[in-house]
């Protein structure tokens, strides 16, 4: 039988390569990241019969053969950052000189927390929220959500004031289109006044070269991964969070680039969303993908996963026997029991969703602690975890500020020594009064 990485690999560029490859390619400004692909030259993409042919105004693929479009849509063009031109650091997940470092994030993170009453406050060690809490929509680009702009974005996350808050830049197209259009240091900003410790790079689409119609041209995958290194850039640069890049790839050579990069600078903690990967024919070969991705590289590596607790267990496991640790990121506890008004119980070693009359908060609360429980059960059979995963839980003692503190100063000396002139960074209110 075929492993999962021999049915992901055949063709991956679009089949044969054709015979614009050797001359339309190289003249292309986007060869250098692209290597080349059978979509050369990158034109339109529909039928010259078609009314959508040359439609412009109306179609979203970025190619060459853009005549008007709107912002923030282009022709090609240099749009974002090179793979090779983005440096950073995670320095606060370095193990600290550990022989055997615990994993850096706990084996469930979950997000949607805002959907809770008011006044509910969650005892978790860390929590998720996504691009579409974070930031609206607009004609013009996108802004700072009503979440984002408040006071105290823990108090509206439903969570406690220790607990760590991951950004998850990912979301629909649209919402990345505002994104990109926006001016992206208000968030850089609020994110810091907010202390958010850790944000992801964002999910820009790649899209297949090989099928659909229309068949995605190269040029539009390539704008894509180079808007995520520019973001990622940004992040490292202009706040104290720690930056984590967003693993997707067009094939083996881009799956090559990201090992060489992932080991030169040092990374431990890698992101992927395979929440659009729906079908399983599909989710395990780009999870083979991912995995041969982190063998290229000299260390265990840690994934935050955004993966339902259906796929949890293999997902789990298959990183487990690598030697590598995850973390499942789902609002499925969450949304079960707040939205659902479900409980999730364990029937038989597997997750059941049965009918109750228990409170939406309990049961959102109760459905963590089962999903929890679940996972750490799997985890305990692999050696990574060492007897068992870690905990979502603020721990007794536990100071996120003075924790805060130190990686931030660290990462702070780090950015004072680079040459590039970055952003002077402003003192948060908690470390004027520190």
């Amino acid at each position: 039988m075929p492993s999962d990485q021999d049915r992901y690999e055949p063709s991956e560029y679009g089949g044969t390569p054709n015979l614009f490859r050797g001359s339309a390619c190289q003249s292309c400004a986007l060869f250098g990241d692209c290597g080349g692909s059978s979509t050369a030259p990158c034109g339109c993409v529909w039928d010259p019969k078609s009314d959508r042919y040359h439609d412009c105004k109306n179609c979203p693929l970025i190619c060459r053969a853009r005549k008007e479009a709107p912002a923030p849509y282009h022709k090609v063009k240099d749009g974002g950052l090179s793979l090779s031109k983005v440096s950073t650091r995670q320095g606060r997940f370095s193990g600290r000189g550990e022989e055997t470092p615990r994993a850096p994030f706990p084996l469930l993170i979950p997000f949607q927390t805002a959907e809770l009453p008011q006044g509910t406050r969650l005892p978790l060690g860390w929590t998720g929220v996504r691009l579409s809490e974070l930031v609206n929509k607009g004609s013009g680009g996108g802004s700072a959500s009503r979440l984002l702009a408040s006071e105290n974005i823990r108090e509206e996350l439903r969570v406690s004031p220790e607990t760590k808050v991951l950004a998850l830049l990912n979301g629909k197209d649209d919402r990345l289109a505002a994104l990109w259009g926006m001016d992206r240091s208000k968030v850089y900003d609020r994110a810091e006044q907010h202390d958010i410790e850790a944000i992801t790079g964002p999910t820009f689409s790649i899209s297949s070269e090989r099928e659909g119609d229309p068949r995605t041209p190269a040029a539009q995958n390539v704008i894509m991964q180079k808007r995520h290194h520019k973001v990622l850039a940004e992040i490292d640069a202009q706040t104290t969070a720690t930056p984590i890049p967003n693993l997707y790839w067009r094939g083996r050579r881009d799956r090559e680039k990201w090992a060489e990069w992932l080991e030169e600078n040092q990374v431990q903690v890698v992101y992927r969303d395979f929440t659009m990967t729906t079908q399983k024919e599909n989710f395990r070969p780009e999870l083979a993908g991912l995995i041969e991705i982190l063998g290229r590289v000299d260390r265990p590596m840690h994934v935050l996963a955004g993966v339902g607790i259906g796929k949890a267990k293999w997902t789990i496991r298959r990183l487990g026997e690598k030697g590598h640790t995850c973390s499942i990121i789902t609002s499925g506890p969450i949304y079960t029991g707040v939205i659902g008004g479900k409980k999730v119980t364990r029937e038989n070693g597997d997750i059941e969703k049965t009918e109750s009359d228990a409170s939406r908060p309990t049961l959102a609360k109760e459905n963590l602690d089962v999903a929890e429980a679940y996972l750490q059960n799997i985890a305990s059979e692999l050696s990574p975890y060492e007897g068992g995963g870690v905990a979502n839980r603020v721990h007794k003692g536990q100071d996120r500020s003075k924790e805060g503190r130190e990686a931030r100063e660290g990462k702070r000396r780090h950015q004072a020594a680079k040459s590039t002139p970055r952003r002077s960074h402003r003192p948060r209110a908690s470390e004027e009064t520190s």
